[in-house]
């Protein structure tokens, strides 16, 4: 019992039984599932702790040990008397995503270093694009702009125009944002968000 409680605090999965780890590899695969309980109804809003069925979900997570962690959940799927069919919700997972939360977090800190997407993807073992997808994903644009600012444009490889737009603060020579649109209605309201101050 101690072991089974330690083992969860060491990977970060509380309210999980976890029914094996076993090595393949360079690879720890995790198989576990949730505690049952109740859950609401997102058709008529009743509680249920009818399970349908259950479905594996392999799951990715960061790195430990030297090793890539593979998280193999065993989801539940309640029904509801309605006959509604749903699945339980899981806090360290997104719905429709196969890596966790921290998985996410770990990358977008990974490249606050100033480090390559296909480095990061070789260490979370994930690929390019989806380091990519999760990097755009972070909106860091300034609370307020500085006395002075410089905008230009530049030929940039997004997918919605051929032409990016970039405020750099001339004063401290650093990036303040990079827009996907160089367009006069789009920088304005752009610009509205900010307090006129």
């Amino acid at each position: 019992m101690l072991y089974k409680y330690f083992t969860e605090k060491l990977l970060g999965l509380q309210d999980v039984d976890i029914e094996k780890i076993e090595e393949i590899d360079n690879s720890i695969h995790i198989n576990c599932r949730l505690k049952r309980k109740p859950h609401k109804c997102p058709c008529c809003g009743n509680l249920t702790d009818k399970v349908h069925d259950y479905r594996e979900q392999p799951i990715k997570d960061i790195p430990a040990f030297g090793k890539h962690i593979f998280i193999h959940l065993y989801k539940r799927r309640y029904r509801c008397s309605c006959g509604k069919r749903f699945p339980e919700n899981v806090d360290f997972l997104p719905r429709y995503h196969r890596m966790t939360n921290r998985l996410s977090l770990y990358i977008i800190d990974k490249l606050r270093n100033e480090v390559s997407f296909s480095s990061v993807a070789r260490e979370v073992n994930l690929s390019v694009s989806s380091v990519i997808r999760i990097f755009d994903l972070v909106y860091y644009a300034p609370k307020k702009l500085p006395s002075a600012i410089s905008i230009d444009e530049f030929k940039g490889n997004t997918n919605s125009e051929k032409y990016q737009c970039i405020l750099t603060d001339p004063v401290n020579k650093v990036v303040l944002d990079i827009l996907p649109k160089r367009y006069a209605h789009f920088l304005t309201e752009y610009f509205n968000h900010f307090d006129k101050s």
